[in-house]
């Protein structure tokens, strides 16, 4: 296995692992099976425009995907998760969205027996306002700003805390929480 990372320039290294820079097909086929705890991954988005780096069209995106789900599902640990963050697209010509990653999400859970542990919004206000045509011409769209991000696991209770990301409660959020009734505070 150690013969496999030495094609591939290691990016960040820490105690808790590392991250490598490299084609990831080629590392997650030839990796040991069950020896991941996370992947967090970005893969390119599937849009209806060609893009220079070689995205696949929203239309074929499943097929195209299957064999990384097979690999991933194969090296992740039993308590091991897969994030995801995905973009969408919209129809060709047409002022609606393609659903190439919401049947994504279901095929990982139902063909791979993935299980989506959470699903998050990042926020990009960074984002053009594209397609222009449907957002800044017509005016008939708003710009899109965020991605999915979807944390699945192999199993229905991940390995997982949150408290690293804990935030106290405000003052009025506080009040909401009520006093048990033997006297015992249930706010955190």
């Amino acid at each position: 296995m150690s013969r496999i990372f030495e094609q591939f320039e290691w990016f960040h290294e820490t105690s808790n692992g590392r991250i490598f820079n490299g084609d990831s097909f080629h590392l997650i086929s030839n990796m040991r099976t069950s020896s991941v705890d996370l992947i967090v991954t970005s893969p390119p988005f599937g849009l209806v425009r060609e893009k220079d780096y070689g995205n696949v069209q929203a239309d074929e995106y499943l097929d195209w995907f299957r064999p990384f789900a097979t690999h991933l599902h194969r090296v992740l640990k039993k308590t091991g998760s897969l994030v995801i963050d995905i973009g969408g697209a919209w129809n060709k010509g047409l002022p609606t969205r393609h659903l190439y990653h919401f049947k994504l999400l279901i095929m990982l859970c139902e063909e791979f027996g993935f299980h989506l542990a959470q699903d998050f919004y990042w926020w990009n206000p960074a984002k053009l306002p594209t397609p222009a045509e449907w957002v800044t011409i017509r005016r008939i769209r708003v710009k899109d700003a965020i991605n999915k991000v979807w944390w699945l696991s192999k199993t229905p209770w991940p390995k997982a805390s949150n408290r690293r990301v804990l935030q106290p409660y405000s003052s009025s959020m506080n009040d909401l929480f009520p006093v048990s009734t033997n006297g015992t505070d249930l706010r955190l």
